[in-house]
């Protein structure tokens, strides 16, 4: 068949589909893929009819059917982080080289998670991968990248290896995350990820859209989603984006007959033993009962399959604690103020500007105890009037930021500490005082 530009562009974009759904897209959904509007429906399944027992197929009269046609050389795409699939054996490997002897035949939750991620990702590709512990150990001792996957992970030298000389590699020390909950670690270093590529590539604005989007949006229907990365601010991103785990199908976490989100976080709830719904962040079911805030409209399963949602730990490292940021951000921007969020590629949180060259440097902590070690790691900004770690007003019961602030600062170069609702009646009052 002649190679239209319409067919390839529709091969690409059901490519983009299947990466992550296992279904196929409606002809809604297709058009909305093709950038198309709904009008051009009839148009893209005329070209759709051309490709048809060729690149395509479908059962007439049967919805999500549509499917790509491979040869037997072609691989499905990948739907599984092979980034994050190495974190969780650089971490295993760690967690197992520290075991006492006796200890060994125990592996850890990290390993397991890493291999059954690394077999299944080759199943999917139709290539080998270890099946058991002796022949992981054997394989940790070969080049990373002769596991053909990880060969789509850039600048990974052919000499980098899980295990040198009989010991866990500088490079597996490097890879691995730290933390109780090794799941939550992982999945929190894709942010990490994401900010050394803007940082790398001095890419700030799409930094800004990334953070923006997991944010107030750490649910949406897929149509949105799609959408959000059409935007030009993300177009830098896209491809990284679509290696990383940070959206999942949001049915996959949690099987539950109908699904509710936190009306103040927007995330997928848990359900209590009593069929009752609560965010899983306690602190956040708290925040909702002060301001009383009412439920969101449900969704129903049947229509779960159709909605994404970050995965548990970029919503608890990323989306949690940007809310306040973004609500500071709108209350300063109220006054008249000039704000700028994650600025210099998230050195700190806001640069709030004043007129005549009045500059703050805010960094804003949403912290359930105050921890003096990670306060000291706030370096005074030479570059601002003033440098503030602001906490929210509701944290003061448990922080008494007002009491210990006094003992504190003398020992933060120039760090000041401020709740919320001071640093508003802070800015309103150098405003009043410049008319």
């Amino acid at each position: 068949m002649k190679i239209t530009k319409h067919r390839q562009k529709i091969l690409d974009a059901l490519e983009r589909w299947f990466r992550i759904h296992q279904q196929g897209p409606t002809l809604n959904e297709l058009c909305q893929e093709l950038g198309k509007p709904p009008s051009q429906k009839a148009t893209v399944q005329k070209w759709l009819q051309t490709m048809r027992d060729i690149d395509v197929q479908w059962e007439d009269h049967s919805p999500r059917s549509l499917r790509l046609l491979r040869s037997k050389s072609e691989t499905p795409s990948l739907q599984i982080s092979v980034t994050d699939t190495l974190r969780y054996l650089a971490t295993g490997m760690v967690q197992w080289e520290t075991l006492e002897l006796e200890k060994r035949s125990h592996v850890p939750e990290a390993l397991r998670i890493g291999m059954s991620r690394m077999y299944l990702t080759s199943l999917l590709q139709k290539e080998q991968a270890p099946e058991n512990l002796p022949e992981f150990f054997n394989w940790a001792e070969t080049s990373v990248i002769s596991w053909k996957p990880a060969q789509e992970i850039k600048y990974l030298s052919p000499d980098v290896k899980v295990i040198e000389d009989g010991v866990v590699s500088d490079f597996a020390r490097e890879w691995q995350v730290s933390g109780n909950d090794v799941v939550a670690q992982v999945q929190e270093s894709v942010l990490k990820d994401v900010l050394e590529y803007c940082r790398g590539n001095q890419l700030g604005d799409a930094y800004r859209a990334f953070r923006l989007l997991i944010i107030p949006k750490p649910t949406l229907h897929y149509s949105e989603y799609r959408q959000q990365l059409r935007l030009p601010e993300l177009r830098p991103l896209r491809e990284l984006l679509s290696r990383l785990e940070i959206y999942v199908d949001m049915d996959k976490l949690a099987e539950d007959s109908i699904y509710h989100l936190c009306p103040r976080c927007k995330y997928v709830q848990r359900q209590r033993p009593d069929g009752t719904y609560t965010c899983r962040n306690p602190w956040c079911e708290r925040l909702c009962a002060i301001s009383n805030l009412q439920p969101l409209p449900p969704i129903p399963k049947e229509k779960a399959a159709d909605w994404k949602a970050v995965t548990p730990g970029v919503h608890l490292y990323g989306t949690l604690p940007g809310i306040w940021e973004i609500q500071l951000k709108e209350e300063l921007t109220k006054l008249g103020l000039h704000i700028t969020l994650w600025p210099f590629i998230d050195e700190f949180d806001l640069l709030v500007e004043f007129p005549r060259k009045v500059r703050w440097a805010i960094d804003l902590k949403d912290w359930s105890s105050l921890d003096e070690e990670r306060l000291r790691k706030v370096q005074y900004r030479r570059d601002a009037t003033e440098t503030f770690v602001v906490f929210p007003d509701e944290r003061e019961e448990i922080l008494r930021i007002k009491v210990v602030r006094k003992q504190l600062e003398p020992e933060l170069e120039g760090v000041r500490l401020c709740l919320f609702s001071e640093i508003i009646t802070e800015a309103q009052a150098i405003l009043e005082k410049k008319k």
